[in-house]
């Protein structure tokens, strides 16, 4: 994946509304490049006229393509994350007592390891962001 989309995927964090805007653009640029690609296939004297130089170029779209796909599917990934952890949170929420969830906090506090138990703090937190 490249850094343009690695940094924008970031960016997004856990914001369920812009990951959707983001797989959107990606789906977008993949129409795009399709429709492209389509003319360009079937007109033989198009852009980039016959021989190599065509053959180059419908390569680099079809790989264009093919990192597309791959960071669709990391958006969607992430998506499907959070919508789990919402699922999680959910039946949390309507299963158990606020008074469980604080004694479990300190019973997991008290018998995790320090570094583990504040790694799941973050993802807590990373849960609750997303939730919101």
């Amino acid at each position: 994946m490249n850094q343009k989309f690695t940094e924008n995927l970031k960016v997004c964090g856990n914001s369920k509304d812009k990951l959707i805007v983001l797989m959107a653009d990606i789906d977008t640029e993949k129409r795009s490049i399709k429709s492209y690609l389509s003319r360009l296939s079937s007109e033989s004297d198009g852009d980039f006229g016959k021989g190599r130089k065509r053959q180059v170029r419908i390569r680099q779209l079809k790989d264009k393509l093919s990192f597309l796909t791959e960071e669709r599917e990391a958006v969607r990934t992430k998506l499907g994350a959070i919508k789990m952890d919402q699922k999680i949170m959910n039946k949390a929420v309507n299963s158990r007592s606020v008074d469980f969830a604080h004694a479990f906090m300190a019973a997991a506090e008290r018998k995790l390891a320090k570094d583990l138990f504040l790694e799941l703090e973050l993802n807590a937190a990373e849960m609750l962001s997303a939730v919101k």
